[in-house]
């Protein structure tokens, strides 16, 4: 239940024009759970969950490169600075382990302070999205 409070305050922060499915993010926690190329890390700061990395290991869609692509990046607010780098080095190394030549961050919004955070961790940016409501 912790992790899916997560993910619902991660889909709140990114401000997605879409609701939020509970089903959908528990059956995604599940898949991270069950499947070797995709990856469920939870972060535990004096006994709950405070953070949540799920991402999957993949080939490239236009290259047979195999990448690990982060689908969700949270910890929450009263918790970062001290755990983000340590995450992301768990979540790097299991990456290598993988097999994967790249590893694959996305910023919400943005965000000059999440900005800042990957590129200390070596990471540089690639692209930027963008959406519209149809």
């Amino acid at each position: 239940m912790r992790v899916l409070a997560m993910a619902k305050a991660f889909h709140r922060a990114s401000g997605a024009p879409f609701p939020f499915s509970a089903p959908m993010a528990d059956a995604l926690f599940h898949s991270a759970l069950a499947d070797a190329d995709m990856l469920c890390l939870v972060q535990d700061a004096e006994g709950s969950a405070r953070g949540v990395i799920v991402a999957e290991a993949r080939p490239h869609r236009f290259t047979p490169v195999k990448m690990a692509f982060e689908l969700i990046f949270w910890i929450d607010p009263e918790h970062r600075g001290r755990h983000a780098g340590a995450m992301l080095d768990a979540y790097e190394t299991w990456a290598r382990h993988r097999g994967c030549a790249f590893i694959h961050m996305v910023g919400l919004g943005g965000d000059p302070l999440t900005s800042r955070l990957y590129e200390r961790c070596g990471y540089q940016a690639a692209e930027r999205h963008f959406m519209k409501s149809l």
